[in-house]
This record gives C-alpha cells, sequence and structure tokens, in this order.
C-alpha cells in the first residue's frame, strides 16, 4: 500500500489518457454519479475523458487505501465563501487522504496529499488569450506589460493555471473573483520530469502554499497546498509517458515509501 506523503509534501500522478482503455470493466467502477455527468458531455470525446480521468482517479486513491476502486464513494464539501454544495471533492469517509484531479487535452493529472491540495493543468491554446488579462491581478498583468505576444500567452496560462490551483485548493472555485489575489510570484518550475522528494520553493498565495508544476510539452501545470511553507516536498509518482498502457490499480511499492517512480499507466 503506498504511503500518504506527510505535512508539507504532495504525489503527482500524470496520465495520457489515450493510453487508457475504458471498457466494460473500467466503466463497472464509477459510481451512478460519475455515468449521470459523463453523460452530460455533449462530445464523445470529453465523455471519454472524464470517464478515463476518473477511472484513474479511483485506481490511485485505492492504491493508498487498500480498497477496491469501485468501493470509493465521494461527496461535495461547502465551498467556503457561498456554502453551496460545490466545494472541493472528498472522500466521503476521508481516511487523511486529501486529492486533486484536472485534465485538459489528452492529460491527466492527480495530486494525494495529507492535507488540502488543488491542482490544474491546461494546454496551450492555439487562439490568442490576451482578452484573459482583464481578469488578471494588476499586479500580475503589470508583468507582462513588456513581454512579446508570445510571452504574454505563456504567462496568462501560467496565471490561470496558478489561480485555479489556489482556488480548488481552498474550495473556492474559479466563480468567486479569480483575479483578486496575485499568483505568479517565482516564475520558475522544476526541471526534468521529476522523481521522489524534489524541495520547491513556493509562493504563499491566499492561505496556499503554490508552485508551478513540470509538465509536458504544450501544456502548463501548478499545484497548491493548504498553508504556509516556504517548500513543497514534491514526488511525482509517475512521470508524463505516451503509449503506455495504464494498469488495473496504482502500483504497490517495491520499495520504502518515497523511492517510488513507477508509472500509473
Amino acid at each position: 500500500m503506498l504511503t500518504v506523503p506527510p505535512a508539507g509534501g504532495a504525489d503527482v500522478w500524470w496520465l495520457d489518457i489515450t493510453s487508457v482503455n475504458v471498457g466494460r470493466a473500467e466503466l463497472a467502477e464509477l459510481s451512478l454519479e460519475e455515468h449521470k455527468r459523463a453523460a452530460a458531455f455533449a462530445f464523445r470525446a470529453d465523455r471519454r475523458r472524464y470517464t478515463a480521468a476518473h477511472v484513474m482517479l479511483r485506481r490511485v486513491l485505492s492504491g493508498y487505501l487498500d480498497f477496491p476502486p469501485s468501493s470509493l464513494i465521494f461527496h461535495r464539501e461547502p465551498c467556503p465563501r457561498c456554502g453551496k454544495p460545490t466545494g472541493r471533492p472528498a472522500l466521503e469517509l476521508r481516511y487523511g487522504v486529501h486529492f486533486s484531479l484536472a485534465h485538459s487535452g489528452d492529460a491527466v493529472l492527480i495530486a494525494v496529499a495529507s492535507q488540502q491540495v488543488g491542482v490544474d493543468v491546461e494546454q496551450q491554446p492555439t487562439g490568442c488569450v490576451c482578452s484573459m488579462s482583464a481578469d488578471m491581478n494588476v499586479a500580475d498583468a503589470e508583468s507582462g506589460q513588456s513581454l512579446s505576444e508570445a510571452g504574454r500567452h505563456d504567462l496568462v496560462m501560467r496565471w490561470w493555471v496558478r489561480s485555479e490551483a489556489v482556488l480548488k485548493c481552498t474550495g473556492e472555485g474559479i466563480g468567486h473573483e479569480v483575479g483578486e489575489f496575485p499568483v505568479l510570484g517565482q516564475p520558475g518550475a522544476p526541471s526534468g520530469p521529476g522523481g521522489p522528494d524534489q524541495l520547491v520553493p513556493a509562493t504563499p498565495v491566499h492561505g496556499c502554499s503554490l508552485i508551478s508544476l513540470p509538465a509536458p510539452v504544450g501544456y502548463q501545470a501548478a499545484l497548491a497546498l493548504a498553508g504556509s511553507t516556504r517548500a513543497i516536498r514534491l514526488n511525482v509518482q509517475a512521470p508524463w509517458s505516451t503509449g503506455v498502457r495504464a494498469p488495473s490499480r496504482a502500483p504497490r511499492p517495491a520499495e520504502p515509501p518515497g523511492s517510488l517512480t513507477h508509472p500509473v499507466r
């Protein structure tokens, strides 16, 4: 069984959804509510992306809890601002496990921690995103004024994933003033594909500690942990790799916790 990271740390799992077989056995792992949400998507590609992401979320979490993926029960916590049931998704019986799920294009990103956590990943758009700068915090928008158009596009997408990671961590969501606080801070992300025990300097933002994540080519990603810490201990359990088939469950450790580099695919 995998060990949940201690306070100040997070495990990260990357997945290429093209490697996931979504057949009868995989669909049986999902709840009725997940089936309903998948059916609500108008396009088949969106339905498959949602289904594959939630199948893999269940399999990753089952590796930490030693429960079958289909037995996990989820609910939505209340939004800390409006009180509506639109906050963080959580396990009905948490077992000390917090998680966050994001997907865009062919990429799925899952984070697991012992405290509230939020992640986001976005595929770089083909069109211009400069209009989104109108929603940015003034301090963040000013940092892009001297950049080229390509540089501004990169900055806007980095701002977006960092903002969404924070708001997913707090449970507020992007419907609550996405630009009311600056998020850009330090521009760097860890270099390379990642591995066990990277200590990544974090930026304090809105009650969270925020870092950018190394992401596949053509994507940007970020992770936020609740609370204040100068650096997040990041363990990339499954680095990005295309064309490798996903297993039926997250791998069990063959080595002591913290030294794993097994892919989830």
